[in-house]
């Protein structure tokens, strides 16, 4: 793939591949392949692949839920894995989100790894002249090729897709810029060079990197400043010399690779739009894989009986097969009196779905509003866990009726 990269003026034409990873200055490929002492998330960043692991295409980064980002340019494979034991499955029916004319996408999975959601850096101030620490899935060096630099220069040659593992490193970003980085995707960016006086944890994108993460720690909080998409190699192949190999260079001033991420900061807003809010029905069903007739209000994909309107008004989820959902009744004494009370459970905040209280001595004549409900609108108790449970009462007491009924109308608001 040819990549244009323009940079202070220089446009530089290159022989680039796909997908990127992580080298060290060192060279160690055993060494840091575990979480950093630092607190960096390593267990954020995964290798997007196919089901036990072959055919790799590239790095993701967890950022909350389901959802994931890559690279927009790395293609998608039916599973992603964290730690290359366990390997979760890609919706394939959710269309990736492309972000703006970024070289990233928003992917989704069908479970949640259960993972902490991963804070986005916002400030387009803070982000440059910081060192962060790089996190991603790929190639390590070609362990039967010897350092070639020489001088002021340190050269690692790529390896085969045996020495693909996690590892981290560190990396101070230099600059920002914005403009054309990978072929048809325009956008703000960050870059890191290559310096071989940065110590032994300096950190070199190479295959199978693209879509993984650079991280930045604030006020005690780690958070996602940036998306490896593209390097420079200035010793790997070029249209000239197109059969030299790949390879990282660690050097000084002009000797040296530089690596290219997209800059977070630029945008957050957009990629938290491209999230669904699980709030919405329409989000909530996304959330839950629920397309076409699967998505409709009386479909019921878990066969328990509750549709998936019922389903999202009252926090289930519609592919567990599960009855604890539904409303309850009971009767409650006040003042000496007896009266028929129907309580429900349901998430705080949910947008697109009413809740009618009815009741009636008649199944056959249900009302269309709420008369004979003491209180249609009463005050939610908060349960402290995201949810919220509101009561319902007959306004007639049990004693002045041979029979009464009590129910919940659950609708959708356009």
């Amino acid at each position: 793939m040819l990549i244009k990269i323009s940079l202070i003026g220089v446009s530089i034409l290159l022989l680039m591949p796909t997908a990127q990873a992580v080298i060290l200055y060192d060279g160690d490929d055993s060494g840091n392949l575990t979480t950093p002492s630092s607190g960096a998330p390593f267990d954020s960043v995964a290798r997007v692949c196919n089901n036990g692991g072959g055919n790799t295409a590239g790095s993701a980064v967890h950022i909350r839920g389901k959802y994931m980002l890559t690279a927009n340019h790395v293609q998608l494979r039916t599973h992603i894995t964290f730690d290359g034991i366990t390997y979760l499955e890609r919706d394939a029916s959710f269309i990736p989100i492309r972000i703006g004319t970024t070289d990233m996408k928003l992917i989704k999975l069908v479970q949640s790894p259960g993972l902490p959601a991963t804070e986005l850096f916002s400030d387009n101030s803070g982000d440059t002249s910081v060192t962060t620490t790089l996190i991603g899935w790929g190639v390590g060096r070609d362990t039967g090729v010897n350092d070639s630099g020489a001088g002021s220069t340190n050269i690692w040659q790529w390896g085969n897709t045996g020495t693909l593992k996690k590892r981290w490193g560190t990396n101070t970003i230099a600059a920002s810029g914005s403009g054309e980085v990978t072929t048809g995707s325009n956008y703000d960016y960050l870059f890191t060079y290559l310096d071989r006086n940065a110590g032994i944890n300096e950190a070199a994108a190479t295959l199978y990197d693209s879509g993984s993460g650079l991280y930045l720690e604030q006020n005690g909080s780690w958070k996602l400043v940036g998306l490896t998409t593209a390097i420079t190699s200035i010793n790997g192949p070029t249209e000239q010399e197109p059969t030299n190999p790949y390879n990282s260079t660690f050097g000084i001033f002009n000797s040296r690779d530089r690596n290219f991420f997209v800059r977070i900061s630029s945008y957050t807003s957009a990629i938290e739009a491209a999230i669904p809010d699980t709030g919405t029905y329409a989000g909530w069903k996304t959330d839950h894989s629920l397309y076409e007739a699967d998505a409709d209000n009386t479909a019921d994909t878990d066969n328990d009986g509750i549709s998936q309107l019922h389903e999202f008004a009252f926090g289930g989820d519609p592919n567990v097969n599960s009855i604890s959902i539904l409303p309850t009744h009971r009767l409650v004494e006040d003042n000496g009196s007896t009266y028929l009370e129907i309580t429900l459970t349901r998430p705080k905040n949910l947008q697109g779905v009413t809740y009618m209280p009815q009741t009636t001595a008649d199944l056959s004549n249900w009302p269309s509003d709420s008369t004979g409900i003491a209180d249609n609108d009463p005050t939610p108790i908060d349960n402290g866990d995201g949810t919220e449970t509101l009561a319902y009462r007959r306004s007639q007491a049990v004693a002045e009726m041979n029979q009464a009924y009590l129910r919940v109308k659950i609708s959708e608001t356009p």
